[in-house]
């Protein structure tokens, strides 16, 4: 009687490793995305990068990538210019 291991494929492995690396990747932007949130500065282009990153990680684990939130009503739009107008902001 031979025994022989549950080996995963070589493919399988290299997937593996890749989703890994992703999760590592995903932690040093989100860390990355907290210092400049606690020295003030709001940078755009690393938040986006670890939303996509994120968003990757969780696909490949079987949880649902968030889509872009849906854009605003023009309701809400022209209620918001209207209140400005009204109380005379200029933002």
């Amino acid at each position: 009687m031979t025994i022989r291991p549950n080996l995963p494929s070589i493919e399988d492995m290299y997937i593996d490793a890749a989703v890994r690396h992703l999760t590592l990747a995903r932690n040093h932007l989100q860390c990355a995305v907290a210092g400049f949130d606690d020295a003030g500065y709001e940078h755009d282009p690393t938040a986006r990068s670890y939303s996509y990153v994120a968003g990757i990680v969780a696909e490949f684990n079987g949880r649902p990538w968030r889509p872009a939130p849906p854009s605003t009503p023009s309701h809400i739009e022209l209620a918001a210019k209207e209140y400005r107008h009204q109380a005379k902001r200029g933002y």
